[in-house]
């Protein structure tokens, strides 16, 4: 009988811990796909520029060839993910990520570049934050935005760890050679999430972090995608998440050249580099955990604020307001990322999440297509990085004043 009750004692334990195991996985998931196919590929900017003779904009068109299919995929990922379970769609991620990281190092013009940033958006759509977000939610139902907080951490801690690594790796291998060894990275994460991941709770035979057992699925419960639509803070949402991307990518695409600049050498830039997506790490972390105990809607705009304030700091050129505005930058956009998940979920619940998830990131991959490529024409137009960034802070208090309306527009929410 005793050990029978250990038995029992222990399969519950694990089936508590096992929640926060997929929250881990979609963390280490992250970290490779954002990492590697945003900011962090940055430091390779100048040797690419050099070796292939490219114009600023040019060379920030890769950028925009990644966030252009993303945004042509999205919604057919949002509909695979409700279909087929999200599994399926991040394993197809990594084996993409793996094509793409192997075949840059054999690059040998233009349209090779093209080609890798095209799978490298494709593997963004496919085992980006969207997947890995619903993953995540559909194993709590309470300590959600804590669980949330830590899987976004990723999208900051990759392009925090990578820089420093690349950089190094550059300096002492060569550029082609550093592409080589990272291909390692998600084949090793490939293997792992074949293992270890299962869609849901169900699939397990478990049931989600908090749940009782007479309580409806989560996959189940909220809003139908047709009744989604038809509501204004959909559209609200999906407008800011426009804005807020088309700012932060632009800025954050072209931070490091911008530090350069204004006279960073490529390490003190990689550091600064680096800095940004560690405190931005943190704060997706707090303001998660500050969003199961406070309304998010207040603290989504308060995070806004401080994206406009970072970018008149940065835009201002003096050197000792250039770290204290990344950091608040930083900071703040950890707080926007996840919150935008967040208050998505809380809003919509999970029955459709794919579809409307992959809507709204459609509006938010637009505005991460014209990002770099608006920054890097701006900078050419105007010789500055100044006047950029001035427009910058503009486009994020305009998007601070739109979420005001959040407030009038918020249904009962499904999920607590």
């Amino acid at each position: 009988m005793n050990q029978t009750s250990t038995l029992t004692d222990t399969s519950a334990s694990s089936h508590r811990q096992y929640p926060w195991l997929i929250a881990v996985s979609g963390l280490l998931i992250l970290i490779t796909i954002n990492g590697l196919t945003t900011s962090s590929l940055s430091v390779f900017d100048e040797v690419i520029q050099q070796e292939f003779h490219l114009t600023r904009s040019v060379l920030k068109s890769r950028e925009t060839v990644t966030y252009a299919v993303s945004a042509l995929f999205i919604l057919l990922s949002g509909w695979l993910i409700d279909r087929v379970g999200v599994k399926k769609l991040l394993l197809t991620g990594l084996t993409l990520m793996a094509l793409a990281l192997g075949g840059y190092g054999f690059a040998r013009n233009l349209t090779d570049l093209y080609v890798l940033h095209v799978l490298l958006g494709l593997a963004y759509v496919s085992a980006g934050s969207v997947a890995v977000v619903i993953l995540v939610s559909s194993w709590f139902q309470e300590k959600r935005g804590l669980a949330l907080g830590l899987t976004l951490a990723g999208t900051s801690l990759g392009s925090a760890l990578f820089p420093p690594i690349l950089t190094s790796l550059i300096h002492t291998h060569g550029w082609r050679e550093a592409f080589h060894w990272l291909t390692f990275v998600p084949l090793v994460l490939l293997v792992y999430t074949a293992v270890v991941v299962y869609s849901t709770p169900e699939a397990a035979g478990m049931q989600p972090y908090g749940q009782r057992t007479t309580e409806k699925s989560l996959v189940k419960t909220g809003k139908m995608y047709a009744e989604a639509l038809r509501t204004p803070l959909f559209w609200l949402i999906a407008l800011c998440g426009f804005l807020s991307f088309l700012g932060i990518v632009g800025l954050v695409s072209n931070l490091f050249l911008q530090l350069r600049s204004v006279g960073f050498d490529s390490g003190q830039a990689a550091w600064t580099l680096s800095l940004y997506f560690t405190l931005a790490l943190v704060g997706k972390f707090l303001i998660s955990w500050i969003s199961d105990l406070v309304s998010v809607y207040p603290l989504f705009t308060g995070c806004l604020l401080g994206l406009m304030v970072g970018a008149v700091g940065l835009a201002s050129l003096t050197p000792s307001l250039i770290i204290p505005s990344v950091g608040l930058a930083a900071l703040s956009w950890g707080g926007v990322f996840t919150l935008y998940n967040v208050l998505i979920v809380r809003s919509f619940g999970l029955k459709a999440a794919g579809k409307i998830n992959g809507t709204i990131s459609l509006f938010e991959n637009c505005g991460s297509l014209l990002g770099p490529l608006v920054m890097g024409w701006l900078f050419e137009t105007s010789g500055s990085y100044q006047q950029p960034l001035y427009l910058t802070a503009g486009v994020f208090g305009l998007t601070a004043f739109l979420s005001l309306f959040f407030f009038r527009r918020v249904p009962k929410a499904y999920v607590s």
